[in-house]
């Protein structure tokens, strides 16, 4: 199989001006279209939910936050920190019982955007709105990600800007690509895998080599052309060649996968408990497990080491790509029934192009929360904490002491050179199939971990489980699926 390159090739220390046209750096970014600080108009308040628990210091940073956003648009931000096993139900409640809110987030796997747009909860945005309240933003993502939120044709969502595609990867711990002198740019296969695992096997009796297969991303691993997927389930795989569902396609294009998932079963490459293991981290930190699947992204290396504690090896093993649930990960609603929809979308833009307010939001009070050392972010204990990526412009973020230089420009690089999932903006309603595709997705799970951990022979289990699923209705989501794919691309053309 031919090498795949990783996409974070290194780039000038500047972004693309094209890129970021618009878009306010050093904290200097313009006050939002139709707003000023100045203004004799009343300060507005914006209320926007978040999925995630309160950060410490919530009153000395919004505090701060504030005083800049009044001074500088007349709005003041209440930003609500909502615990995560909470947020679906309580959003739910906050849309049913049309609650004061603004801004919310939401996406393909909480808070669900495309049940939430289709049932009426969020403002649809023309493209005359985003255009006049939201310069920054648009002026920044580009136009191809666009289809991928899009509801019926229409856009109900701020996009959060972050790195946009999915690329295959794996790590070995790097004492042990050091020690036994392995060469993992000439790692191009399975079989190539399958040797190197036996060599860390072999080399570390006491140690698993590999955490196992249940966490492989098998769409693109090893893959010249990665499999598109509906819903991410296997049973419906979409051929671009033929423009039809298969059944049985995935399962085909991932023999060799599967056969390797036994193999690491039956030569204890893995742990036995690999399929409930709850200790991973710690095994990872430990160095008791010496390899793992990685999603690749810039600065890879850098960022495992940050979570672990300990240096990892990663390198690529396919091509990125973009499909519709990863531009769907993260994304900003505005309230169907908010009292100031264009200032909500204003201050929001206001914080994506402006750098200095962005960072109060990632990491709170420089001295407060963190130091800067060296031109990177130091975290102070009892700091303010909080996901960048669901606050607009990741990339507005400063860099922390395990980045590495350039992070940002490489993962935007990444993001304009992915290619695009065929079916990348298809949103298939499953209304017409729900029953049908719930008992379908239920008999998945009760055979995925089977397979992906090598339990037992795939040529038996396979079988088995699609006799299962054309028992319970597999045929007419196929064909509802079909109609709608058809439709799709009909109107593409």
């Amino acid at each position: 199989m031919k090498k795949k390159q990783l996409f974070a090739l290194a780039m000038a220390g500047v972004m693309g001006a094209g890129l970021l046209a618009g878009c306010g750096k050093g904290g200097s970014s313009a006050p939002a279209s139709g707003s000023a600080g100045g203004s004799n108009e009343e300060t507005t308040e914006i209320v926007w939910m978040i999925r995630g628990d309160e950060p410490k210091n919530y009153d000395s940073v919004m505090a701060a936050v504030n005083e800049k956003l009044k001074e500088d648009i007349n709005m003041t931000l209440d930003l609500r920190f909502i615990a995560p096993g909470d947020y679906d139900t309580k959003m739910q409640m906050a849309m049913a019982g049309g609650d004061d809110w603004d801004l919310c987030f939401t996406s393909h796997w909480a808070n669900n955007y495309v049940n939430a747009a289709g049932k009426g909860a969020y403002l649809e945005l023309t493209e005359d709105m985003l255009k006049e309240n939201a310069p920054n933003m648009m002026g920044t993502i580009p136009e191809k990600f666009w289809d991928g939120i899009k509801v019926n044709g229409s856009i109900y969502a701020l996009m959060n800007y972050q790195v946009m595609y999915d690329q295959a990867g794996y790590m070995i711990l790097k004492s042990a690509v050091e020690e036994q002198g392995i060469d993992v740019n000439a790692i191009d296969s399975w079989e190539d895998l399958n040797a190197t695992l036996e060599t860390l096997k072999t080399a570390y009796p006491d140690k698993y080599a590999t955490r196992g297969g249940g966490v492989i991303n098998h769409d693109l691993m090893f893959m010249e052309t990665p499999e598109s997927t509906i819903m991410n389930v296997p049973f419906l795989t979409y051929d671009p060649e033929t423009k039809k569902i298969s059944n049985t396609k995935y399962f085909e294009d991932i023999e060799e996968d599967l056969k390797s998932m036994k193999l690491w079963k039956d030569e204890g490459y893995m742990p036995a408990d690999a399929a409930t293991m709850k200790d991973e981290q710690t095994m990872l930190s430990q160095g008791q497990i010496l390899s793992r699947y990685s999603r690749m992204k810039p600065g890879n290396d850098a960022s495992l080491l940050a979570t672990y504690g300990n240096e990892w090896v990663s390198f690529p093993l396919s091509d990125g790509v973009i499909n519709t649930m990863a531009v769907q990960s993260t994304l900003t609603a505005v309230n169907v029934n908010s009292e100031h929809p264009e200032k909500a979308i204003q201050l929001y833009d206001y914080i994506f192009g402006n750098v200095e307010v962005s960072n109060m939001l990632f990491y709170g009070l420089e001295g407060q929360d963190y130091e800067m050392v060296d031109g990177r972010v130091k975290k102070l204990p009892d700091c303010w904490t909080a996901s960048a990526w669901m606050l607009g412009n990741q990339f507005n973020a400063y860099l922390t002491e395990a980045d590495v230089e350039g992070v940002w420009e490489e993962t935007m690089k990444g993001n304009e050179e992915a290619a695009l999932d065929p079916l990348f903006g298809f949103v298939p309603d499953r209304t017409p199939i729900e029953t049908e595709m719930a008992t379908c997705e239920a008999i998945w799970l009760e055979y995925k971990d089977i397979l992906y951990y090598g339990l037992q022979d795939y040529n038996t289990v396979i079988p088995e489980m699609m006799d299962k699923l054309n028992k319970a209705g597999l045929e007419k989501v196929t064909a509802e699926l079909q109609s709608q794919v058809d439709e799709f691309l009909a109107s593409k053309a």
